[in-house]
């Protein structure tokens, strides 16, 4: 046979790459590799090690001209596959974080993202860590996440485009430190009851005149159009006052606070199974002076991280015990078909059980009764905290950060929430009115999840009144119009042709919800399957009866949780483009001025 000569072809080569099949959920948490398999950022850094495994080798002798010796003591070392990491992640709670993150940081015009953290208090168990902005796992290296144009990248110069591809890729709840503010005072509260020094309902304990006079200044309180008065500790947590918890601090003193900062966790790097932890930045205890101490009693002026705070928080409402938190909880080594567990870790009693009780019934009242009102779920019993930090001295830069903690239930907590926005520049800047919203959101969603059952009676009898919308696809339109009519429903659809013979081919909203009597349901043919989009507007801030009329005059159904006040959360959010006929769910409670 005569030489072949092949010029042109297709060559397969054997490879492997690692593929993100979800993209960029959790992505600021798991992290990248390189091309070629190495973990470059986040998880994938961090357990590299034991994600990768060892190549197998033939191991032989070389003489000096580098030719292999025939020799019987060759070697084979076979090949160890990397381990699996298992993660305490729950996707179905991680779709739920980004989401309401996502919505929050776009309806409140954040200028620097926010984060969102849901942790088990009673075992360490991260359910979520969400941040946002976030990116593709799959091609983390996109500018668009940066909020930079093409152009605009073009004209950077590598180190700033570097330093914009880190900011994107870092998992902030971990390395990125912040002014905790007001949601601090649970951590001060704890301490000062943990101590005798203070009870729960003393009234008379604090006075609130609007300011405190503390070393060579005033500080104010938030509320700069009056004063909090005579207060209990309940009264100054429900109102998140600061002139009471400065006077906390100085009753508690600089030694007594730093002794339980370090129970609590803040003076070390939590996260240590995360990549880039960091640890919270405090002043020098022997440099404290009456300034220092009263910021810190309210939660300025000192650092943590989120992952920190919510831990610290975790200890409180598990009984006082603090556990460390967990993102992997078993590691499997599918060579030898073994499992190692990575066992949940008590660290230390911080509080006692007393003071737990107390703190979370305390918690409680300011979701009822204080500036947490909108972290409220109806069925649930919630407890919380807001905060708002001011801007870091001489950083006005970086803005408000508005945040929210929140455990439920109350009794036997399996879940708490923190929520962060940094820099809001929406209606508010203010921690309960931003962020309590976003929490109250994501609980009534993971309550269930988690197995948590509801005690509601009342929206459970207002559901039971609503009509259900049924199922008409495979109908006449002329049977769809009469079965839908029948159950209170109006009816909108375009046919040219004969409706007792043509069928609908679908319908929005889909068969199955409860909707009021009132509510249009969109139907299809084959012969007419044209979707129209129509702009949500915004309802929030409305009554119930206004948001109704709202939204049906955009051509949107409306379903409502709650009755008497005004709409502070929507979802979808306003100003997206949806079908007509989509169902915009609605949070109703009572409208709250001003709170931290």
């Amino acid at each position: 046979m005569g030489e072949k000569k092949i010029t042109t072809g297709i060559n397969i080569d054997e490879d492997s790459k690692r593929y993100y099949p979800y993209n960029d959920v959790a992505s600021n948490l798991i992290g990248f590799c390189s091309s070629d398999n190495v973990g470059l950022w986040g998880l994938e850094e961090r357990w590299n090690d034991e994600l990768t495994g060892t190549s197998g080798k033939i191991v032989t002798a070389k003489n000096v001209n580098g030719e292999a010796i025939s020799d019987e003591n060759e070697q084979y070392v076979e090949v160890e596959n990397g381990s699996n990491i298992y993660l305490t992640i729950d996707t179905a709670i991680q779709g739920i974080a980004e989401k309401y993150l996502e919505q929050a940081v776009v309806e409140n015009k954040c200028g620097r993202g926010g984060n969102v953290l849901i942790m088990n208090p009673q075992n360490g168990d991260i359910l979520a860590m969400a941040t946002y902005p976030d990116y593709n796992l799959n091609s983390p290296f996109l500018i668009e996440p940066t909020g930079l144009t093409e152009e605009e990248w073009n004209t950077l110069p590598q180190e700033e485009q570097s330093a914009k591809l880190l900011g994107v890729w870092k998992n902030r709840a971990v390395s990125d430190l912040y002014e905790p503010g007001s949601t601090y005072k649970l951590l001060t509260s704890a301490i000062a009851l943990e101590e005798n020094i203070i009870t729960t309902d003393h009234e008379g304990d604090f006075f609130c005149t609007g300011k405190y006079h503390v070393g060579d200044r005033d500080i104010s309180c938030w509320k700069t159009d009056g004063s909090h008065g005579v207060q209990s500790l309940r009264k100054a947590l429900q109102n998140s006052c600061n002139p009471a918890f400065m006077q906390l601090g100085q009753k508690v003193g600089a030694k007594l606070l730093y002794k339980y900062y370090e129970a609590f966790g803040l003076f070390e790097p939590v996260g240590s199974d995360m990549a880039g932890a960091y640890k919270g930045g405090f002043f020098d205890e022997n440099r404290i002076g009456p300034v220092e101490l009263a910021t810190m009693s309210f939660g300025q002026r000192i650092t943590v991280t989120p992952l920190q705070l919510i831990s610290a928080v975790s200890a409180i409402a598990n009984d006082g015990i603090y556990v460390k938190p967990r993102i992997v909880n078993k590691i499997e080594n599918t060579d030898e078909n073994s499992i190692e567990t990575v066992e949940v870790e008590e660290v230390r009693q911080v509080i006692s059980l007393d003071t737990s009780q107390k703190m979370k019934n305390m918690m409680q009242s300011v979701v009822t009764d204080g500036t947490g009102r909108y972290a409220k779920v109806e069925g649930y019993s919630v407890g919380g905290k807001s905060g708002t930090s001011e801007p870091p001295v001489g950083k006005p830069e970086e803005g408000y950060v508005a945040s929210f903690i929140a455990i439920s239930p109350i009794e036997n907590t399996q879940v708490v929430v923190l929520v962060i926005l940094y820099d809001p520049h929406g209606d508010s800047h203010q921690g309960g009115q931003t962020a309590g919203p976003v929490a109250g959101q994501i609980l009534l969603e993971v309550l269930p999840i988690l197995g948590i059952p509801s005690d509601a009676t009342e929206t459970a009898n207002i559901e039971e009144d609503l009509p259900i919308v049924p199922n008409v696809i495979d109908k006449t339109v002329a049977e769809a119009r009469k079965i839908l009519t029948a159950a209170g429903f109006n009816v909108q659809i375009n046919i040219a042709g004969d409706e007792n013979t043509t069928l609908v081919s679908d319908q929005t909203p889909k068969s199955g919800i409860k909707l009021e009597a009132g509510a249009t349901i969109y139907l299809y043919t084959v012969e007419n399957e044209v979707r129209v989009s129509t702009t949500v507007p915004n309802v929030k801030g409305m009554s119930a009866e206004a948001a109704k009329t709202a939204l049906r005059a955009a051509n949107l159904n409306i379903k409502t949780e709650g009755t008497n006040g005004v709409v502070i959360s929507q979802e979808p959010s306003s100003e997206t483009q949806q079908e007509v006929g989509t169902v915009v769910h609605v949070v109703i409670k009572e409208q709250m001025n001003g709170a931290q």
